[in-house]
C-alpha cells in the first residue's frame, strides 16, 4: 500500500508544484493520474520517491515512512518508469540495464543473473538480453524499462507517460503486458483511452492540487469537465 499525506513541494525556484496531496493506492491497485502539462505530475512521482524533497507531509510504502535514512528502502518498494525510456536504459545491453539495480545493492552475480533472467522471461523479452539498449524500438526500449524496474520486485510502480512514444501496436503490447502484473500501480498520463483500459479509479491533478477523482466512467466520460481539467 502507497500512502501519501497532505504532501507539499516545490521548484527549485521556490514556486509551488505539490500543495496539499493526499492519496492511498491499496495492493494490485492501478490508479490514473491525469492533468494538464504543469498540473505537478511528474513532480508527485519523483516526490514519492524522494528524488525532489518535500517541504511538508508524508509518504509511506508498505509501512515504511520516506526520510533520508529511509529512501534507499523505499525504492525497493516503489519502483518508477520514466517517461523518456533513454532515462531509464544506459548501459550498453539490456542485460545490464536491467542488472543494473541489483549490481548496485550488492547481490553476488549469480543471484544478479537470476533475477534478471526471469524478470526477462516474465516480459517476454528474452530475446533483447544481449541486444545494444540505444537500437531498440521505442516499445522494446518501454519494456525493458519496466524490466529494468520488476527486477527491484517493488510493490508498486509509478509510470510516467508510458504511452508516450509508442506505435498503436507497442501500446496495445504494453496494455497487455500492465494488466499482467500484480503490482499497485500510479500511472500519470495523457492518454485518456489508455487510463480507461488500465484503471479503475482517475485522479485529477490541477495546479498541484487533486481536484476531482472517480471512476473512469465518472471522470472520463464527461467532456466538459474534461475542459475544465484541461484536457
Amino acid at each position: 500500500m502507497l500512502i501519501v499525506r497532505n504532501l507539499c513541494a516545490s521548484y527549485p525556484d521556490g514556486k509551488a508544484a505539490i500543495n496539499g496531496v493526499s492519496l492511498t493506492i491499496d495492493d494490485g491497485e492501478r490508479v490514473a493520474l491525469i492533468g494538464a502539462n504543469g498540473a505537478g505530475k511528474s513532480t508527485l512521482m519523483r516526490s514519492i520517491m524522494g528524488l525532489m524533497p518535500a517541504m511538508s507531509g508524508s509518504i509511506e510504502a508498505d509501512g515504511v515512512t520516506l526520510t533520508q535514512n529511509t529512501a534507499r528502502e523505499i525504492r525497493k518498494k516503489v519502483g518508477i518508469v520514466f517517461q523518456n525510456p533513454d532515462d531509464q536504459l544506459f548501459m550498453t545491453r539490456v542485460f545490464d540495464d536491467v542488472a543494473f539495480g541489483p549490481r548496485n545493492f550488492g547481490l553476488p552475480e549469480d543471484e544478479v543473473k537470476e533475477k534478471v533472467d526471469s524478470v526477462l522471461s516474465q516480459m517476454n523479452i528474452v530475446h533483447l538480453r544481449d541486444r545494444v539498449s540505444d537500437r531498440l524500438s521505442s516499445g522494446e526500449k518501454r519494456v525493458a524499462g519496466i524490466a529494468s524496474v520488476l527486477v527491484m520486485r517493488p510493490a508498486t510502480l509509478l509510470l510516467d507517460e508510458p504511452s508516450s512514444f509508442l506505435d498503436p501496436r507497442a501500446r496495445r503490447t504494453l496494455i497487455k503486458t500492465l494488466l499482467s502484473l500484480p503490482h499497485a500501480m500510479l500511472i500519470a498520463t495523457h492518454d485518456l483511452g489508455f487510463a480507461r483500459r488500465l484503471c479503475s479509479r482517475v485522479i485529477v491533478l490541477q495546479n498541484g492540487q487533486i481536484s476531482a477523482e472517480g471512476t473512469p466512467d465518472e471522470i472520463l466520460g464527461d467532456e466538459k469537465k474534461l475542459e475544465d481539467y484541461g484536457l
